[in-house]
């Protein structure tokens, strides 16, 4: 069922402060600002499916009464605009309806003129938002020459972008309209008038740009699902942060230091920009609608250290997507002096939706979030997912990779703190990077490893962290952990893996396993400083 606007905004009231679209608690009217073919009507219709506002689209109301006015017949078939009184008397029956004064409005193609949008005021019609959908001359040229319209249901096509199934391609029609010459007369009425409107709404206005060359602006042959994204965040602000999360963390002192400490603060700062994404961002509703959201797997890499004072740019998106899980990957970059960016960790993570029942929910809504995630991996927000290759792919994956617990592997316990939950009783996402990052000192100053492995867990460096989930525990519960080298893993040179996994305290290795991961640690070659520098690695 469509959400209520008004109610959905109003609900999260409390986390991004009042919407623009909230008006008193009754129903909000949108104005669908842009050229001919820049996907007013696409976005109305997503628009209305979510939040089951009305999309009037004066063009196709304009239309209906060609074919009984003659002069709106004249008008538009020249490419001249429809004199206001006409348009205004067309639009003002149909705002009478009553399912315009219960649900709110989206205008599409009213109003088009300045003096149109002073006479929309005259007539009571509030207008909260004004949507601008600025898209580049050329692609709407290209657009509408390859535009195709099936008379039997109005349903567009597009000769190369959405042809029109076999069934359908022998009866689509090419508007009378939508010929090159009246299309470029109609982009030049529109450049004239389009300043004035949107300086008569002034802060109201919403700009979402398609093929302008600007920055921030979506490319050209972009999907409309992306566009809709890109509109949702130009409306809804803070409660609506899209497909890609990003933000722009100062680091801390207490956040640099070694190799390892990048690491950790790399895994919290993606925890919680991960976060955002489930709860704020294109995977909200399967948050929402589930009991919580599990970890099942997930990579963590360090390129190089962070700096304290630093500024650092963060970004969180939507890599994959499955049917019962979503890949999410993850950069944290810095900026380099001569432009551009620098990768100094990168992620990513596979996040299940549990249901009251404890068990993984299908994910809602796939198609989308597949359109979504395209976008960023064609449009390549950042490097990371080229680098990580989706390396958190499932518990059965790292089993694979780190076999069975052998006998002579380290063992010890471990109880639970509360300083390792989360707000759902569960041991943090990052809690046991952090354990295994300790307990390798602790097994390597006891002799627990070989004698030269232990020497270089003692002073090596880790890159990468490596985590897959079977289970959660819960406070106070005693565990057991165990780790080993891996010394049949074909790596590197300079690189040195340790396996570690947590069992429910039963006595045996066969006890239910918990966690299965492993660290990559970075090390000197033979004869090599210990404190070789990562990046000559």
């Amino acid at each position: 069922a469509p959400l209520c606007l008004v109610d959905s905004i109003s609900a999260m009231a409390g986390l991004a402060g009042a919407s623009a679209w909230e008006q008193d608690g009754r129903p909000t009217n949108i104005v669908l600002l842009g050229p001919p073919a820049g996907g007013k009507g696409t976005q109305a219709d997503f628009l209305s499916e979510r939040y089951g506002m009305v999309h009037i689209s004066t063009g196709d109301l304009l239309r209906k009464r060609a074919k009984f006015l003659p002069e709106v017949a004249a008008c538009m078939s020249s490419g001249r605009l429809v004199p206001d009184d006409l348009v205004s008397s067309v639009l003002k029956e149909r705002l009478a309806e009553r399912d315009c004064s219960n649900r709110g409005v989206l205008l599409d193609g009213f109003p088009r003129t300045r003096a149109q949008a002073e006479a929309l005021k005259t007539a009571g019609v509030e207008v909260a938002v004004v949507l601008h959908l600025k898209v580049a001359d050329d692609v709407v040229v290209e657009r509408i020459a390859g535009r195709r319209i099936d008379p039997m249901n109005g349903k567009v096509y597009h000769v190369t972008d959405n042809p029109p199934p076999p069934d359908v391609a022998a009866r689509v029609i090419q508007r009378d309209d939508d010929t090159a010459e009246k299309i470029l007369a109609r982009l030049e009425v529109y450049h004239s008038e389009v300043d004035a409107i949107t300086s008569f709404y002034g802060a109201r206005v919403k700009v979402v740009r398609v093929g302008c060359g600007s920055e921030g602006a979506l490319p050209a042959d972009v999907r409309p699902m992306v566009v809709f994204d890109e509109v949702r965040k130009a409306l809804e602000g803070d409660i609506y942060w899209g497909s890609v999360v990003r933000s722009g963390p100062l680091a801390k002192a207490y956040e640099c230091g070694t190799h390892s400490t990048t690491l950790m603060s790399a895994a919290r700062y993606f925890e919680h920009s991960r976060f955002r994404l489930l709860h704020n961002g294109c995977l909200a509703d399967n948050t929402h609608a589930a009991e919580r959201v599990a970890l099942q797997a997930q990579v963590v890499r360090v390129l190089e250290r962070i700096q304290p004072l630093r500024r650092y740019e963060l970004c969180t998106w939507v890599e994959d997507v499955g049917r019962r899980a979503v890949v999410v990957g993850h950069a944290l970059s810095r900026r380099k002096r001569g432009g551009g960016t620098v990768d100094v960790a990168v992620g990513s993570a596979t996040v299940v939706f549990i249901s009251a029942q404890g068990e993984a929910m299908e994910v809602a809504d796939r198609q989308r979030l597949r359109e979504l995630s395209a976008s960023v991996r064609g449009g390549r927000c950042c490097t990371a997912a080229d680098t990580v290759e989706n390396e958190a792919a499932s518990l059965e994956g790292m089993i694979a990779a780190i076999g069975p617990v052998p006998s002579a592997a380290w063992r010890c316990s471990w109880c639970v703190p509360a300083v390792d939950l989360d707000f759902h009783g569960q041991v943090h996402e990052t809690a046991f990077i952090a354990l295994c990052e300790r307990l390798r000192f602790q097994a390597a100053a006891t002799g627990a490893y070989p004698p030269r492995i232990c020497e270089q867990v003692l002073h090596g460096h880790t890159m990468c962290a490596h985590v897959a989930c079977a289970g959660c525990a819960s406070q106070g519960e005693l565990l057991d952990v165990f780790s080993w080298p891996l010394l049949d893993v074909a790596c590197p040179a300079g690189e040195l893996h340790l396996a570690f996994e947590l069992r429910r305290a039963a006595g045996a290795a066969e006890a239910p396993l918990l966690i299965q991961g492993q660290l990559v640690i970075a090390v000197a070659a033979e004869g090599a400083s210990a404190d070789l520098p990562l990046a000559r690695l």
